[in-house]
């Protein structure tokens, strides 16, 4: 699961910039009696080889690190890194809900790690125009060669970590499990007891959970019905709304949080608040756990939240303790507005940025080359015999539990991988434990996925405009529009429809109408390069 969000910095950061990349000459070579002669050829040396191979990254903490396994800064694989990599790596921990917040303030102190990476393609591009990171174009030339011959067989991803004509952020491409991302879930078992089909439409929706609460099935007629993450990716998905994304209107850049959809997104959370469908502090719910732990405990009858092995613990749960649970995966439903999907990553995964004021680039190529070429088989699967054995050549996890201790962590640390072209969602199955729990999950995992990706999430282009202008609308204003959404789906005092008038207003009054310029202006520049 994972949330997206645009940040700025707070303050001007200020950025050394790196010296030149070769110095010296060696002015001897051996000759055949072994001692030095004069060379005809000056040999020349690299400033970087007389640095210690050390490196700093940052890296999430979702607090999946268990004591005995020691810290997200030590244990078995930080250790198994700097044996197989051959470089000494540092790790800088950030809450995963506050890594962009954590970052700037790390910045701004100047101990920001050397490795800066995210999901958000918009928060590097803000790195770059802050001058914080650098090109690297030039190192992955000179000393790499996993990530450059990575780069010209899938030439897909340069576009993506280019900014300003020069790579900035290097990436590598989601297996088809990473890219499905949002979606929702109905208990079968549910819908057969008030005798209604899954819903393809709104009104279908709200029918269903209307009688889902009506009938009781969650212990009593006022108990809420419905567990949804706090991160609205599904309802922002299905309306075309997600705040992620500009949206092309006639040829017209518009951004999200102002289009005209936003009524109908505010309108279906107001229901399900209004209603009683939903948790009445599902706002406030960290992390969801509320929601899932209903959800888990059987207390819901339908999720609307994620998809993945970010799940797997909750969907287990429920089908441990209610055998007879049916869990089935809900495809996006139509709205007014048309049919958009939950929200799908898209074929870049995580940006790996250099911080400029770091002592060894060649150090860090060096361990994104080993990371990307096979470093991150092994912490994405554990070592082999010990948690996992190849089965058709896909690694089978040998014990769940053990899995989950020792190995499911290590995945954090894996920011390059080759996964995507030999994946397929049915290896999810051969993956999985074989106990007869695990294996129905797989299953229903795989087709959760498929359901999910079934109808395409609406992505009018392949990435975001980045401006430091932009960025800051939308800094400057976001505590003030969740303000506005909350009173019009909590506090019920002004309609969808003022709430979006008031969104507007706050949006122009920051500068938004500079914004929308300074988006079309980068659209009609870069739309020959779309695709």
């Amino acid at each position: 699961m994972k949330r997206t969000k645009s940040w700025v910095l707070g303050s001007t950061i200020l950025a050394m910039t790196l010296g030149a990349a070769l110095t010296g000459c060696s002015k001897t070579e051996e000759g055949a009696s072994g001692s030095p002669t004069p060379s005809a050829a000056a040999k020349v040396e690299d400033k970087y080889d007389k640095l210690p191979k050390a490196v700093s990254v940052t890296m999430y903490d979702r607090g999946a690190v268990a004591a005995e396994e020691g810290s997200y800064e030590q244990n078995r694989w930080t250790k198994w890194i700097q044996e197989q990599s051959g470089v000494q790596v540092k790790y800088v921990p950030v809450p995963r809900n506050q890594a962009q917040d954590k970052l700037n303030t790390l910045i701004a102190s100047g101990e920001a790690p050397d490795l800066i990476w995210d999901f958000d393609r918009n928060y590097i591009g803000t790195l770059v125009s802050q001058g914080v990171v650098q090109p690297l174009d030039d190192y992955i030339n000179q000393y790499s060669t996993v990530i450059k011959n990575y780069i010209n067989e899938n030439p897909d991803l340069k576009p993506l970590m280019t900014f300003d004509g020069k790579i900035y952020g290097i990436t590598s491409k989601r297996a088809l499990s990473g890219i499905a991302n949002a979606g929702m879930w109905i208990r079968q078992d549910w819908l057969d007891k008030v005798g209604m089909k899954a819903p393809t439409t709104e009104e279908e929706f709200f029918a269903v959970t209307k009688a889902f609460k009506d009938k009781g099935l969650s212990g009593n007629t006022n108990a809420p019905v419905v567990s949804m993450f706090v991160w609205s990716n599904v309802i922002s998905g299905l309306y075309g709304t997600h705040s992620t994304q500009w949206y092309l209107d006639g040829g017209k850049m518009v951004n999200s949080r102002v289009v005209d959809r936003n009524v109908g997104a505010i309108n279906f959370e107001r229901k399900l608040y209004e209603n009683g469908y939903i948790d009445k502090e599902y706002l406030t719910d960290k992390n969801s756990q509320k929601m899932m732990g209903d959800w888990a405990q059987g207390k819901t009858g339908i999720l609307i939240g994620s998809v993945g092995n970010g799940i797997d613990t909750y969907m287990k749960d429920l089908m441990k303790n209610f055998p007879d649970a049916n869990p089935v995966p809900l495809a996006a439903f139509s709205t007014k507005y048309g049919k958009f999907g939950g929200y799908q990553e898209t074929p870049a995964n995580i940006y790996v940025a250099f911080n400029k004021n770091m002592k060894n680039p060649k150090a860090a190529i060096q361990y994104l080359d080993w990371m990307l070429d096979k470093g991150w088989y092994t912490l994405a699967n554990g070592i082999e015999n010990t948690h996992f054995k190849l089965v058709n050549g896909v690694p089978q996890v040998i014990d769940a539990d053990k899995f989950k201790k020792e190995v499911a962590y290590a995945g954090e640390y894996a920011i390059l991988r080759n996964d995507a072209k030999t994946f397929k969602l049915e290896d999810l199955m051969v993956k999985a434990p074989q106990d007869p729990l695990s294996q129905r999950w797989a299953k229903l995992n795989a087709e959760a996925m498929k359901t999910a990706l079934s109808v395409p999430f609406r992505r009018d282009i392949p990435y975001s405009p980045n401006s430091p202008e932009i960025s800051n609308v939308f800094a400057s204003i976001e505590p003030k529009l969740i303000e506005i959404r909350t009173r019009a789906i909590v506090k019920g005092d002004i309609t969808p429809e003022q709430a979006l008038d008031m969104i507007r207003k706050e949006y122009k009054s920051a500068g938004g109408e500079k914004a929308d310029q300074i988006a079309q202006e980068w659209y009609e520049k870069n739309k020959a390069n779309f695709k």
